[in-house]
Parts: structure tokens; C-alpha cells; sequence
């Protein structure tokens, strides 16, 4: 069976259609890092550490279009172009897809220093 970061294709992008929420079985980006009951404080360290910004800036923007921006369910990564890649870390729902998806296994997920989602009102 192939890993999921194994099933890329060089020299495709893995841009995606953002999906339609209906508000009862899927939510939108707030609603459910809301509802994951995450809470980071701005000042902790992040728990998503690029291991090789190198690969992210060059390699991946290339080979991939940067997938991290689209297997995120809570946008985390964010591409800005000649800037590189913002990790907004706080809106983290703790699902692991990037640690699991990442086509060069670059992002290393740890748990955060408050702990992993609670999910509440789910």
C-alpha cells in the first residue's frame, strides 16, 4: 500500500476547489477550528516546524504548487509567494494531515504546549 505523501506526481499542482459548507455536515475554516477546542497562545513556540524551508521554497513550489495550502483543513500554511510560507499555527485543528501528507515529509507536527483538541459542541 502507498503512503498517501507517496501518491504526488511530479509536475502536478495540487491545487484544489475549496469546498461548498453547508453548515450541517461541513463548516467552514472557523467553525471548526472552533469547534476542535484548540487554544494556542500567540506567544508559545509553533508545533509545526519545516525541518527544510529550502525544500518548502524551492523544490516543492516547483515540483508541487506547494500542497500544504489545499490538505490543510484549517488553512495553516499559507503560500505568499516571493515571501514564502506563513504557518499560522494558532488556527491548527491537530489532524495531522500535513505530517501525513507532505510530499517531502518536511513538516514535523508535535504536541503543542497546551495539549491536543478537546472538540466540544461536536
Amino acid at each position: 500500500c502507498e503512503a498517501d505523501h507517496e501518491r504526488y506526481r511530479l509536475g502536478t499542482k495540487a491545487r484544489v476547489e475549496p469546498p461548498k459548507f453547508d453548515g450541517e455536515l461541513s463548516f467552514e475554516k472557523s467553525t471548526s477550528v472552533f469547534h476542535s477546542g484548540c487554544s494556542h497562545p500567540e506567544d508559545q513556540p509553533s508545533h509545526l516546524v519545516i525541518t527544510d524551508t529550502d525544500i518548502c521554497v524551492n523544490r516543492c513550489t516547483v515540483e508541487y504548487g506547494n500542497p500544504c495550502q489545499y490538505f490543510c483543513p484549517a488553512e495553516v500554511y499559507d503560500w505568499q509567494g516571493e515571501k514564502g510560507l506563513q504557518i499560522n499555527f494558532s488556527n491548527c485543528v491537530h489532524c495531522k494531515t500535513c505530517d501525513i501528507a507532505d510530499p517531502y515529509q518536511v513538516i514535523n507536527w508535535v504536541v503543542p504546549e497546551t495539549g491536543g483538541p478537546i472538540y466540544s459542541g461536536m
